[in-house]
């Protein structure tokens, strides 16, 4: 009896399954998409220094950068972006004004830009060659600064990226505005333009002023060489005062290739009545694919007309170290050894022993 139960249904099933199937088929049909996935990235990176430089403390530990990212796709042409750093110290400005010899505080505000909010944006394709960022967005403006931090081959950015209470800032930056960009002549020459607030002076916030900033990066890849490429990038902000007016315009060169990277660039800027110019040669090599070692020249001048102390005074620095990448370069273990010269003299020379443990996912 039970064995008789069984078989009929079993059969039921077997008659019931085809069935189900084509009536699935026929739902799925009417039915919209199943909502798009949302893709969450991170980056985590500890560091530990000894010794110090002008920017960086003695002996401590420190977390650089805890980057969350998520994104997603709206529409097979629409698609959004969000990236915060938990990592970033909330910053304060402050208003003053003198009475006789001595500085009485006035207000106090939060600095928007040191808000952990770093990208926001809607991309939209509208060709293969033209695709719209609207949002907060990377400012395209040098090679190392468009690049994750991720990908460096040195721990810490060049310093015309990294120094920024030494006037640096000047890439790996973003603000509030739109960007057009994509690929020509068969993929050798990419491109991007937008119109921005600021130079990066207004992120998480409004832009205070009526004028808005240009900037673009151009890279042409060589056909007969892909490993090669050469790029320029810039920006112009202007203003009826001179205070308000920003110039920045740099070239690039890379040749990257499986075991090699070679890569140079120069970045100019003006702000204001300041000058400013920084440099750098960098050569990596990775002898296997766990192994990476670096070595870098790097100069950095935030105001070519003075050196009058720590703020202003021109900086050489030289640095070289090594990484091991695990689990196919999702963990690296990194170490550098900086050392930075001041040609004035205005600022002994020091030395810094800089370790990172990082992990991508």
């Amino acid at each position: 009896m039970l064995r008789s139960r069984l078989t009929t249904v079993t059969a039921a099933l077997l008659v019931a399954g085809p069935l189900g199937a084509q009536d699935t088929a026929s739902r799925s049909a009417t039915l919209p998409p199943p909502a798009p996935t949302i893709q969450i990235d991170g980056f985590l990176q500890i560091w530990y220094l000894d010794g110090h430089t002008i920017t960086n403390a003695h002996d401590t530990y420190r977390i650089r950068r805890a980057d969350i990212k998520l994104s997603g796709v709206i529409s097979p042409r629409v698609r959004w972006r969000i990236s915060l750093d938990g990592a970033k110290l909330l910053n304060l400005t402050k208003v003053t004004t003198g009475t006789g010899d001595s500085s009485v505080l006035r207000d106090v505000a939060v600095d928007e830009r040191s808000r952990i909010l770093q990208e926001a944006s809607i991309n939209v394709t509208l060709m293969p060659a033209l695709r719209f960022d609207v949002g907060q967005l990377i400012l395209p403006l040098s090679l190392e600064g468009t690049v994750a931090s991720s990908q460096i081959e040195t721990i810490e950015r060049t310093m015309f990226i990294a120094e920024r209470a030494r006037g640096g800032g000047l890439g790996d930056i973003r603000d509030i505005g739109a960007a057009a960009r994509g690929s020509l002549a068969a993929g050798y020459l990419d491109y991007q333009v937008g119109l921005f607030n600021e130079m990066g002076d207004s992120q998480n916030n409004t832009d205070q002023n009526d004028q808005k900033a240009t900037i673009g990066r151009v890279v042409l890849h060589v056909p007969a060489l892909p490993e090669l490429q050469f790029g320029a990038s810039g920006g112009i902000e202007g203003g009826p005062l001179v205070a308000q007016r920003h110039e920045r315009a740099g070239g690039e060169a890379q040749y990257r290739n499986r075991w090699l990277t070679v890569r140079s660039e120069i970045m100019g800027a003006r702000d204001g009545t300041a000058r400013r110019l920084g440099y750098y040669a960098l050569g990596a090599a990775r002898p296997t694919p766990d192994v990476e070692v670096v070595a870098r020249y790097d100069s950095w001048d935030p105001d070519l007309h003075n050196e009058t102390g720590v703020l202003n005074v021109a900086e050489h620095e030289v640095a070289a170290g090594a990484s091991y990448f695990i689990e196919g370069g999702a963990t690296r273990l990194a170490a550098n050894v900086v050392r930075s010269t001041f040609p004035s003299g205005k600022v002994p020379s020091s030395t810094l022993l800089l370790l990172a443990l990082q992990v991508l996912w």
